[in-house]
């Protein structure tokens, strides 16, 4: 058993997501970057085709610092965490979701402009590296981007390989690691991947989550883009912990475009049971399914936006 710990409260801060809207209400949970500053507007936030997160875990009097992802491109990643003032030198953990194009875009960059210092560990699955593309159903076939171990090392990424589950931050975050497919969730059909000299469909192993426990309310899920599906990822982290107790799942739960729009309302249905406090759909869920978490879970649903920040504490 994974012996996760159970902390005072989690902060999740955007710093790239596919929706901006400076106009978004506020909550004691949901706080949004302020429009104006010293009397003047503030800088514009980006929004882009990504995601990247940083979460900051309170305990006691330790705080731990994790980055998640980082973007399609450095473009967005960098201007948001400069306009923000965010720094990234107290980051002990850098989580990669998986190895898809809209989530490695800034990672050699923020080694190469000492945004992260040199030798933070960069956490990932095997399969991460793995050559792959996509088939779009006009039959037309794409490659993606690939990561290079040696890459990341050159530029200064210490790199851990884990493909199970793994404690990170003096064990207050479990990463799930490859996630069992049990549910009706169909994974990514369009993907594929070369497995030596093979090409097979790429039911992306490397797709993780993030765990943590906050006193006295339950899992807080964080998922990348949800390739494994998202009730599989929430039954799994369950298990992993021994806790029925879902607060909040915030991610991308891939649910966007004519493939994946049809499994909406059964996914929504089985959400619905595990009762979550709080529901994030983001990046990669898509705007037909986001308004159907809104419509059929108003009272969980929280709308995204770029700089938002979630707050969940004991």
């Amino acid at each position: 058993m994974n012996t996760l710990k159970s902390v005072d409260g989690v902060e999740i801060l955007t710093v790239i997501d596919n929706y901006i809207d400076v106009f978004l209400p506020e909550s004691d949970e949901v706080k949004r970057p302020p429009l104006w500053i010293d009397g003047q507007l503030s800088q514009p936030l980006l929004a882009e085709h990504g995601l990247c997160l940083l979460i900051t875990v309170y305990n006691g009097g330790e705080k731990h610092t994790i980055l998640v992802d980082s973007g399609f491109s450095a473009l967005g990643c960098i201007h948001n965490i400069d306009t923000m003032k965010i720094k990234l030198d107290q980051v002990e953990a850098f989580v990669l979701s998986h190895g898809h194009f809209d989530h490695i875009g800034s990672i050699l960059k923020f080694y190469e402009m000492g945004y992260l210092p040199k030798g933070t560990p960069l956490y990932l699955h095997s399969a991460a590296f793995a050559e792959r593309g996509i088939k779009v159903p006009s039959g037309e076939s794409f490659s993606l981007p690939q990561l290079s171990k040696e890459h990341l090392q050159a530029h200064g990424a210490k790199v851990v390989i884990k493909d199970g589950p793994s404690l990170i931050g003096n064990d207050c975050c479990l990463l799930t690691g490859e996630v069992p497919r049990r549910s009706f969730e169909i994974g990514f059909p369009i993907g594929w991947r070369k497995d030596g000299d093979e090409v097979i469909r790429d039911d992306i192993p490397d797709d993780q989550s993030l765990i943590f426990h906050v006193k006295g309310k339950g899992l807080l899920v964080v998922l990348g883009c949800g390739h494994s599906g998202v009730i599989n990822i929430l039954n799994h982290a369950k298990a992993l912990t021994e806790c029925d107790d879902i607060y909040l799942v915030m991610g991308g739960f891939h649910l966007t475009g004519e493939i994946f729009e049809k499994y909406t309302n059964q996914t929504i249905d089985a959400l619905s049971e595990l009762k979550p406090k709080l529901v994030v759909p983001t990046h990669c869920t898509g705007f037909n399914s986001t308004a159907q978490f809104a419509n059929r879970m108003p009272r969980s649903f929280v709308l995204n936006s770029v700089g938002t920040t979630i707050r969940v504490f004991a």
